[in-house]
């Protein structure tokens, strides 16, 4: 299955405090907001290995079956897997105001450690259940919750990167994705037709953002990314890998949230200082983007507000490392 690439969201540390409340900026133009999150992330401590190269993971979104012990790369940095767990998060969702049409209880949404519990399809191994939370009409907190992890120790820069590897089961029980009928009912008088189809695909969809400090590159920030998709109706309850080749990743600079493109070698030497993973729409648009791209008046509280629900347990996540 082909991965659609798509530049990704916002970059450094400084800058997670603004991490939802806008659609993802587009490269070059002025961004239409910032995007925001806030909450502390996980710090990796172990000893980096630039002399190592992370083995080649064939690319693509495919079944496997869940071992994450046996198919963790020891030369890769390592996110999370059965003996590790570096992940951090935010969590918005409070059950009122725009939030309140959530199915699950707020503290459901927490990207927490209690949730890295053992999976009987998966011999017992662990694996972070969570439930990703993207909103489709307003950019306020769109991103709902989220990932992040942090790994300045790793020693990794932007050259180096070689791929990014993600091994998940998509759990339809807690997925709640808005049909197009749906978003049509809802948003049809103020969205055309065209714009219907560029909201969402009714696919699972993550933005993933290797972040890290751009100042060396005369910029704020530093980011390599793109938005994966998955399908929810061919993997439902079975794992899969989602490998994303450099060659398929954005690379862009970002100063207040105006991004430029920029080779992928372009600078190659700065630290990639983290990861993160955000819940979207298939290209990360929501109604306001929409509507106001074209010059239109928005009115936040005009329309209720559908939020995308995606249930995923993840067992494994690698930065792999070129030679």
């Amino acid at each position: 299955m082909r991965i659609g690439a798509v530049a990704a969201v916002l970059a450094s540390t400084a800058a997670l405090a603004a991490c939802s409340a806008g659609d993802p900026p587009a490269l070059n133009p002025t961004a239409d907001a910032p995007v925001a999150s806030t909450s502390p992330v996980a710090t990796a401590t172990a000893t980096p290995q630039p002399s190592l190269a992370s083995a080649a993971v064939d690319p693509g979104v495919y079944a496997i079956a869940c071992d994450p012990a046996g198919h963790a790369r020891p030369d890769a940095v390592t996110v999370l897997s059965e003996t590790q767990y570096r992940i951090g998060g935010w969590n918005h969702l409070n059950g009122v105001g725009t939030f309140a049409s959530a199915r699950l209880a707020p503290t459901e949404y927490a990207i927490s450690a209690q949730a890295f519990v053992e999976q009987p399809d998966c011999d017992g191994q662990r694996a972070l259940e969570t439930v990703l939370v993207k909103k489709t009409y307003d950019w306020d907190r769109q991103h709902a919750n989220g990932m992040e992890a942090s790994f300045p120790a790793e020693s990794l820069t932007f050259g180096e990167v070689s791929d990014i590897v993600l091994e998940l089961r998509v759990d339809a029980a807690t997925t709640a994705i808005p049909s197009a009928s749906d978003l049509a009912a809802a948003y049809g008088d103020v969205l055309d037709e065209k714009q219907l189809g560029e909201l969402d695909a009714q696919q699972i969809n993550l933005e993933l953002t290797l972040y890290g400090d751009g100042a060396g590159a005369g910029a704020q920030t530093m980011n390599a990314g793109i938005i994966v998709a998955v399908d929810p109706a061919e993997f439902a309850d079975g794992w899969v890998r989602v490998a994303v080749p450099r060659e398929d990743l954005t690379f862009y600079t970002e100063t207040d949230y105006v991004r430029t493109e920029v080779a992928p070698d372009a600078h190659a030497t700065l630290l990639v200082e983290g990861l993160r993973i955000n819940p979207e729409t298939a290209t990360g648009a929501t109604v306001r983007r929409l509507v106001t791209g074209v010059g239109g008046e928005f009115d936040p509280a005009a329309k209720p507000e559908l939020l995308k629900e995606m249930g995923l347990t993840f067992a494994l996540i690698q930065v792999g490392r070129s030679a």
